[in-house]
């Protein structure tokens, strides 16, 4: 069955979307699953088996990918060569950041200088998502203080990690991050639960992870082979234009959901207003309402630009939803509502 979404789509799911995970998030990918969510269960489904873990498992990212020709670039930083590798990562996105050599040998050699630290492989990721503290207001700069949030990270990790193999290092990163923080819950049970469905992962059996945890990582990363030894596993089970393909991630329209040839949707129009970003306080109105009209503009075609816009909205949603009280298409009942009821 496929379930076509549009951006529009989305941006009618969003509000109750953000109803639903309780937290603010930096991408929409969430609300097309919501969507599939009730679609299963319109069908007459309880119970569905998804595949979150697989990834951090057996090595299917494209981070693992990046870190690799990072460190292998890093033992001859100097080398012009070793960093042209970067430019076979991500085939499948029209703006990639290895789309411009300049561009992307200088985004990805940033942090070089790191490399023996066991979050090594995340320094990029991390750098676009840090750019969403450029809008926040006075108030919370000056509560983050000099909050360092590598040294928060460090703090969380096991004793003797770094003597760990290095794509060891980056699987455990990733799955204490991403994996637990947002692909298994605002990504995952929260959208599924919204609609009465049970998600299963079978990927995270503990036997799974054992086993995978005990492999050696030529198994996992052969060469720039994502899930080396899964795929293999699955010869003559799977159609080799399936078994072989390159991991794509899962992604949805970002900025470009909320506006139709320029013109916003209307929540989005009043949550981005400069009274309501002062009112809430976490933000910036002067930058905040730059990024807006870059977005509105449709010249939002970054990572970072895409994110810090997501994150604002959906912190302005959460304000407006648990802190004011407002219903902006939760999907709940109002006391009226329960009353009729």
């Amino acid at each position: 069955t496929s379930l076509r979404c549009t951006r529009a789509d989305i941006a009618a799911a969003f509000p109750r979307t953000i109803f639903h995970t309780e937290t603010p998030i930096v991408r929409t990918a969430p609300a097309p699953l919501m969507l599939l969510a009730g679609h299963v269960r319109s069908s007459g489904y309880k119970v569905v088996l998804t595949g979150e873990g697989a990834d951090e498992v057996f090595g299917g990212y494209d981070i693992f990918k990046e870190a690799k020709i990072r460190r292998f670039w890093a033992r001859s930083p100097n080398s012009t060569m070793r960093p042209r590798i970067l430019e076979r990562l991500y085939p499948y996105l029209k703006h990639s950041p290895a789309s411009g050599r300049a561009f992307s040998q200088a985004f990805f050699k940033e942090g070089m200088e790191h490399v023996d630290q066991p979050y090594f492989a995340h320094l990029t990721r991390w750098r676009t998502t840090r750019r969403i503290g450029q809008f926040f207001s006075p108030q919370v700069r000056e509560s983050a203080g000099d909050w360092d949030p590598h040294a928060a990270i460090l703090a969380t990790l096991p004793p003797g990690i770094n003597r760990w193999v290095p794509i060891g290092r980056d699987q455990y990163v990733e799955a204490h991050t991403l994996m637990t923080g947002y692909l298994l819950c605002s990504q995952g049970d929260r959208v599924a639960m919204a609609n009465s469905i049970e998600g299963r992962f079978p990927f995270l059996d503990h036997r799974v992870i054992e086993f995978a945890n005990r492999l050696p990582p030529q198994l996992k990363l052969h060469g720039l082979t994502e899930k080396y030894l899964l795929k293999k596993s699955m010869t003559g089970l799977l159609p080799d234009s399936v078994r072989k393909r390159t991991k794509q991630p899962y992604r949805a329209p970002d900025s470009q959901s909320f506006f139709n040839s320029g013109q916003p949707v209307d929540y989005v129009a009043e949550l981005f207003s400069a009274p309501a970003i002062a009112a809430a306080g976490y933000f910036d109105a002067g930058p905040v309402g730059k990024l807006y009209e870059k977005c509105r503009a449709g010249r939002a075609i970054g990572f970072a630009d895409n994110m810090a816009f997501v994150t604002i909205l959906s912190t302005m949603l959460l304000h407006e939803q648990f802190i004011l009280g407002h219903d902006i298409g939760s999907g709940r009942l109002t006391p009226a509502q329960t009353l009729a009821a």
